[in-house]
């Protein structure tokens, strides 16, 4: 078995995950498992095939899009660090409740397209980080609330 591993923004995975989706019904693979990772904005997915070829062909087809998210994560080999997750959040505005908001539809966006997958395991992932950016959200209003109070 073979993992290919990829990060992508946060705000993006919704369409990255319908996109790698797409690609593997469209190369007939079916992976063994999907998993992700979250450290901030980004979301590091890994993918178990029972073949080295096809992890191989999968990520020479998604690791090239990783260039926008800095020269740390271009390997796909190297694991998301506390210091990249820090990056991210230093370019980002402080957070405010309209980014909680944004939070709470990424959620939802995620659930709507995790029920075109025919894979439950993809499912289950997208339920899975559909539930970590709702958590996300949820710790910010809790934190504004207490800053505001």
């Amino acid at each position: 078995m073979r993992t290919a591993t990829i990060a992508v923004r946060g705000a993006d995975f919704a369409a990255e995950m319908v996109e790698m989706r797409t690609w593997l019904d469209q190369h007939l693979l079916e992976p063994a498992k999907f998993t992700y990772k979250q450290d901030g904005e980004t979301v590091v997915v890994s993918i178990d095939f029972q073949e080295v070829q096809q992890a191989e062909l999968f990520q020479s087809r998604f690791v090239g899009r990783q260039s926008e998210l800095g020269s740390s994560l271009r390997s796909a080999h190297e694991p998301v660090t506390r210091e990249v997750g820090e990056s991210f959040r230093r370019r980002e505005t402080p957070p405010t409740m309209a980014q909680a908001c944004w939070w709470r539809l990424l959620a939802e966006e995620i659930r709507t397209e995790a029920e075109s997958f025919n894979s439950e395991s993809a499912k289950e992932t997208m339920e899975i980080a559909a539930r970590g950016w709702e958590q996300l959200a949820e710790e910010l209003e809790h934190r504004l609330a207490r800053n505001s109070g």
